[in-house]
């Protein structure tokens, strides 16, 4: 079956890794809405990319600055017409934003900025899907689709059994600086504490209804944002890193298709990614 998939952030980096490894999920062709705020010529060579590896995928554009909540509400109604109505099966927060410095030095608009991009945008857009996504779930239950429990009588009170993957999911890219915190990234560190604490609550509320949300705890991967580092700095860092490497975004994209393949019974979970280093 088509799903369809929003990733934020998806003109660059992990996010542009995601939207090209599930262009195919779950043995079919995906409908994906990918997000982007500026970099509108980085989503458009993304988009090219997937149309030629795999044409039968059906691709949205969904551009707004998920900083600004009448923005992203009105470019996720409209992306969702677009695609012919199809609210998404699964839901990636991913887009992010970050500043290195002293808390004391971050003007009051940035701060904002990057506490409504990296948090309340993922909340928000998990606010809008999940009504769709449980409306999914409710008429997989109810359309007759056979399983273990159901289909045989035999079985008593039997829980019916999950699908193989679960039909609808969220996942969000976090940080292992919302896990420990970094000096002079308190903003972000604050934000992805929060994304953290949001997948572990919000997992609670949806695991009735068999929809899995995770998150995945990245440590130093080789993106644009971790370019700001001087390259004595990352040599720096990448030798406190057992790995003794940066983690490309690719790898990234595979653990996210790997967790969204997984029961659902694997749900609330900040899954560590950062070459033993955390």
């Amino acid at each position: 079956m088509k799903k369809t998939i929003l990733i934020t952030g998806a003109s660059r980096g992990i996010g542009a890794a995601i939207a090209r490894r599930l262009a195919i999920f779950d043995g079919s062709p995906s409908r994906l809405i990918l997000n982007c705020n500026k970099d509108t010529e980085g989503l458009a060579t993304v988009i090219d990319e997937i149309g030629r590896a795999v044409p039968d995928c059906q691709i949205v554009p969904m551009i707004c600055d998920l900083s600004d909540a009448k923005a992203r509400s009105t470019a996720f109604a409209r992306a969702v017409e677009a695609s012919g109505g199809h609210t998404p099966h699964i839901l990636i927060n991913n887009a992010g934003i970050a500043d290195i410095g002293l808390l004391q030095d971050l003007s009051s608009d940035r701060l904002m900025a990057i506490l409504s991009t990296n948090l309340a945008a993922a909340l928000d857009l998990a606010r809008l899907c999940i009504p769709g996504m449980i409306r999914r779930m409710h008429d997989m239950l109810t359309d007759g689709t056979p399983n273990s429990a159901r289909s045989n009588p035999t079985t008593q009170n039997a829980v019916p059994s999950a699908p193989a993957v679960p039909n609808c999911a969220i996942l969000n890219i976090s940080s292992v600086w919302g896990q420990v915190g970094a000096s002079c990234e308190v903003a972000y560190s604050a934000a992805k504490g929060g994304l953290n604490a949001m997948t572990r609550a919000l997992a609670k509320e949806l695991a009735p209804e068999s929809i899995p949300v995770n998150a995945i705890a990245c440590g130093l991967i080789d993106t644009q944002m971790n370019r700001l580092l001087s390259p004595e700095e990352l040599a720096d860092v990448i030798s406190q890193i057992p790995a003794g490497r940066m983690a490309t975004p690719d790898e990234v994209a595979e653990t996210v298709s790997l967790i969204l393949s997984a029961p659902a019974y694997l749900t609330g979970q900040v899954i560590g990614f950062d070459g033993g280093w955390i």
